[in-house]
């Protein structure tokens, strides 16, 4: 999939960019890629403003490096972490306020108190989060190298040279991104929606037999294919996993806030002892956002303050729809409602899809087989 994702994108780059890319170069290799080293850093009541610098020279692995970030780490609450990596120039494309209204700066300062506890290396740069209530389990999320497996990690389908692992570091080109974290080995993971998974609610991360996931986050219509991407991209996941030490079980949530078509993998490499997920985006920033949860339910509600929370629904929508793609004129409209009536089906609401357009334009009625009076007159009866 990610190979589709990198071909579209280049075969548009001429109209999204202007026309600005038809001369570069890119490695198609991250073996060589620097990373960045953290400097000039400011903290303040709320978290902390550093920089980061490419680390080396530039690699251009599938974009062009971008030498200058900017990372912002907020306590938003006592159960929320948001850490931000942008590019320093705001070049990059986020998600407009007036889409995602985000949350304002937190008035009191939760750094001292926060469950969660954002930790760092300088050089190369990396972060890791852990709880403040079990500072000796293994982190929630954690970029370090040195906590991942060893690469470079062949690929574990044979057929696509693109699901290698040739190497962990941070990664950030005008349109290629790449992040990835150290997970307990055969966690369980929920989300990464909207897909229907052949492995159920709990994704496939590799172990017990699987095969582990490629989950494309790249919105197409189409007709609920199994363990592919289908009308929604939905990048939070939910972790669930049990301390044996302890004897308590614990979920968290990870947000990543991006529109950027990506892969997300889900991955155990053999022989290693941790199980791992990897960002791979082509374009916009890392925009994340950390849940403590503990329970499942106090994941979702943090994750709804962040994203905001369903609307209220008029009561007529919990009621019977009726829906398909395959009314071929009004007649079958009106025969299939006049059925349900003599049934005693309490149908609430009858949906036409959008075979009553002429030629399938929107604002269209077909003249032939959804006459405009006819159609009309369905309505009042309805």
């Amino acid at each position: 999939m990610f190979s589709l994702l990198l071909g579209t994108l280049y075969a548009l780059a001429p109209a999204v960019f202007g026309g600005l890319l038809p001369n570069a170069t890119y490695s198609m290799n991250i073996t060589d890629c620097p990373g960045y080293t953290l400097g000039s850093l400011q903290e303040s009541v709320i978290g902390l403003t550093a920089q980061l610098s490419l680390a080396g020279p530039e690699c251009n692995a599938f974009g062009l490096d971008i030498s200058d970030l900017t990372i912002e780490v907020t306590y938003q609450s006592q159960s929320t972490l948001h850490v931000k990596i942008y590019d320093t120039a705001n070049q990059q494309f986020t998600i407009p306020e007036s889409v995602i209204e985000r949350p304002t700066a937190p008035t009191t300062s939760y750094t001292g108190s926060s469950d969660l506890v954002f930790n760092y290396d300088a050089m190369p740069f990396a972060f890791w989060i852990t709880r403040r209530s079990d500072p000796d389990a293994m982190p929630l999320f954690d970029t370090r190298a040195s906590s991942l497996p060893p690469t470079p990690i062949p690929p574990f389908n044979a057929s696509d040279p693109s699901t290698a692992f040739d190497g962990f570091p941070l990664v950030f080109e005008d349109q290629y991104l790449q992040v990835a974290s150290a997970l307990p080995y055969g966690t369980n993971i929920y989300g990464l929606g909207e897909v229907i998974a052949s492995s159920g609610f709990r994704r496939d991360i590799g172990t017990d037999g699987g095969v582990g996931t490629i989950q494309t986050h790249w919105n197409r219509d189409g007709p609920d294919p199994i363990d592919q991407n289908m009308y929604g991209s939905h990048p939070i996941y939910l972790e669930h996993r049990y301390n044996a030490t302890t004897g308590k079980a614990s979920s968290s949530g990870v947000l990543l806030l991006g529109a950027a078509g990506s892969d997300i993998f889900l991955q155990t490499p053999k022989n290693s002892k941790v199980s791992l997920i990897e960002y791979r985006l082509i374009g916009g920033i890392l925009d994340f956002y950390f849940f403590s949860g503990p329970t499942d339910a106090e994941v979702i509600a943090q994750y709804g303050s962040i994203i905001g929370y369903p609307m209220w629904q008029p009561a007529w929508g919990f009621g019977f729809h009726l829906c398909r793609w395959g009314y071929h004129n009004i007649s079958e409209d009106i025969e299939n409602v006049a059925q349900m009536r003599a049934a005693g089906v309490p149908l609430e609401v009858q949906w036409n899809d959008i075979d009553l357009y002429h030629a399938y334009r929107d604002f269209t009625t077909d003249p032939v087989t959804f006459p405009g009076d006819e159609l009309r007159a369905f309505i009042q009866g309805l």
